[in-house]
């Protein structure tokens, strides 16, 4: 137990402290970058040049990354066993595109938000039953304007056993863009997921579902009507599971491609 409560305190210390990365210094000003001095970061804050296409973009491709996934196989915890996980989600973005040009303001014209882009994550997981889980996550950048929490719920459908050579789940999510004031943004998430575990360790899965997304323009600056965007996906993935620990890694094809690792305690 004391041996739990060190990774448990480990994993804190790893908490989301970061977001979005963006480029080096060392080359010329972009002028077409939005510039806000009074930012630290890299921040959601629209300008009025954004327009009602740029705007649904931002709405499919920024909605659907931030849209909680559950990065596992599956399998359930199980009646009161707990998973605490960190992880680091990687993915692609057109920076220069006017969806994301014209959404984000930067504390000067050098600091550009960067194609190759990462999110760290915290989750926590619940067995509410042997059938059904609940779990929520939660990351924000501290030096910028934007974060996301989510919850879930996920429900085994089949367990593999000896009859059953698969698991297969059902899942729905809801997640919240927080703290940036130009923008009301809700994601609903709905998957279902396969996956057969070997040597009662290591679990390979696929699985497939979309996202909702429903984003409200609120900056002042510009007068959009409401966006609803529905992002379909595909995803696969593998753990492993070795004692009260696990590591994964998953893979999505979606309005944006996505790269997740994972580092996990289970209790």
């Amino acid at each position: 137990m004391k041996s739990a409560r060190m990774v448990l305190v480990a994993l804190m210390g790893l908490a989301p402290t970061a977001a979005l990365a963006h480029g080096s210094n060392g080359h010329p000003a972009d002028p077409n970058l939005h510039v806000n001095p009074s930012l630290k970061d890299c921040s959601v804050q629209f300008s009025s040049d954004l327009t009602q296409d740029a705007f649904g973009r931002f709405t499919r491709e920024f909605g659907s990354v931030s849209a909680f996934k559950h990065m596992g196989p599956p399998t359930t915890l199980g009646r009161r066993h707990v998973a605490l996980a960190v992880t680091q989600m990687d993915f692609r973005v057109e920076e220069h595109a006017d969806a994301w040009n014209d959404t984000f303001a930067h504390p000067d014209a050098y600091h550009e938000l960067g194609s190759d882009l990462g999110i760290p994550k915290l989750t926590l997981g619940l067995g509410l039953t042997d059938d059904l889980d609940i779990g929520a996550y939660y990351t924000r950048n501290p030096n910028a304007n934007y974060g996301w929490f989510g919850v879930e719920l996920e429900y085994g459908l089949l367990h593999q056993s000896e009859g059953r050579p698969v698991s297969l789940a059902v899942r729905g999510a809801y997640t919240r863009t927080l703290y940036a004031d130009d923008l009301d943004m809700n994601a609903y998430t709905a998957d279902v997921s396969t996956g057969r575990t070997l040597w009662n360790v290591l679990t390979p899965y696929v699985g497939g579902g979309g996202d909702l997304v429903t984003a409200r323009e609120r900056s002042g600056v510009v007068e959009l009507e409401n966006e609803i965007q529905f992002v379909p996906r595909a995803f696969g993935g593998l753990e492993l599971r070795l004692w009260h620990f696990a590591v994964g890694a998953e893979g999505e094809v979606g309005a944006l491609n996505r790269l997740e690792m994972k580092v996990a305690a289970l209790f």
